[in-house]
């Protein structure tokens, strides 16, 4: 079988991937997104909730992308995607990426069973970005240099890596960036400032700019649990020894030598039912 090949007229971009998101209605993007509405191999409708043609009030998502550059008085480093990947809502979501849980317009649940994950990087710390994303309906092989981000209702979400211009995105005495026609919203929430290095585990932004925005989960720190930090160790009291004497301070159980194991495990059974919950 040969590979599946796109004409020019689908080239790559020159220029890599600012900020992504996802919307309900396709004419309702965010200012400076462009939305992905056709599969790339047999130009079917690209949502990614499909409901069925027949249903009332059917309910669509559509991806939307933007190469634009943040016009900002601030001199922050442009953010590019760097990696994309699908995975399950019962999964947990990979370290260093964000989940896009909303639509940006209409502030829903963005897809069924499933996160679109995200990995953006300082403009000046990599050398290569996402510079396109395609989404495949029918044809399962991945194309020829693009990768496999996952599947979403039966669409293959496929991404090519270009290399980024070297005068891209770098700041100058003059501006904050070198391509001064650009002027977006740009960065990971559309019409708001970069909010990449924010910490808390769940960002609830809205009515922000004028545009909806859209929840992301932040995963940039590690998942704590209750019980982390806690030192375990036996109480010393029990592990001394009396300096004078040299005997032990533990307890004599020679008292329980006559006793039947179903008797003990009666009295002293204990399920750790509370332990378990913590650790869960």
């Amino acid at each position: 079988m040969a590979e599946l090949e796109f004409s020019a007229d689908n080239a790559t971009p020159a220029v890599p991937i600012t900020a992504m998101c996802i919307v309900a209605d396709k004419s309702k993007a965010p200012r400076g997104f462009v939305p992905i509405v056709k599969c790339q191999d047999d130009q079917a409708e690209a949502d990614l909730w499909r409901d069925g043609f027949f249903t009332i009030n059917r309910q669509v998502r559509y991806i939307c992308t933007s190469t634009e550059i943040p016009d900002s008085n601030i001199k922050t480093p442009v953010q590019v995607i760097t990696n994309l990947i699908i995975v399950r809502e019962s999964d947990p979501i990979p370290h260093g990426y964000v989940a896009i849980d909303y639509t940006a317009d209409s502030r829903e649940k963005s897809l069924r069973k499933k996160y679109v994950c995200i990995r953006t990087e300082p403009r000046d710390r990599v050398v290569d970005a996402i510079g396109e994303i395609i989404i495949l309906g029918k044809t399962k092989k991945v194309p020829r240099d693009y990768t496999s981000a996952g599947d979403i209702d039966s669409l293959l979400i496929c991404y090519k890596v270009i290399p980024i211009p070297q005068t891209y995105g770098i700041q100058t005495s003059n501006s904050t960036s070198n391509l001064e026609t650009q002027q977006s919203t740009g960065g990971l929430y559309p019409g708001l400032p970069n909010l990449s290095n924010s910490t808390p585990a769940n960002l609830d932004v809205s009515g922000v700019s004028g545009s909806s925005a859209f929840t992301m989960k932040n995963v940039g720190i590690p998942r704590v649990k209750a019980i982390d930090g806690i030192d375990f160790k036996v109480n010393p009291m029990f592990v001394k020894s009396d300096s004078n004497s040299g005997s032990s301070q533990l307890p004599d159980l020679s008292q329980f030598t006559h006793l039947e194991q179903s008797r003990l495990d009666d009295k002293y059974n204990y399920s750790f039912a509370t332990e378990h919950a913590v650790l869960s």
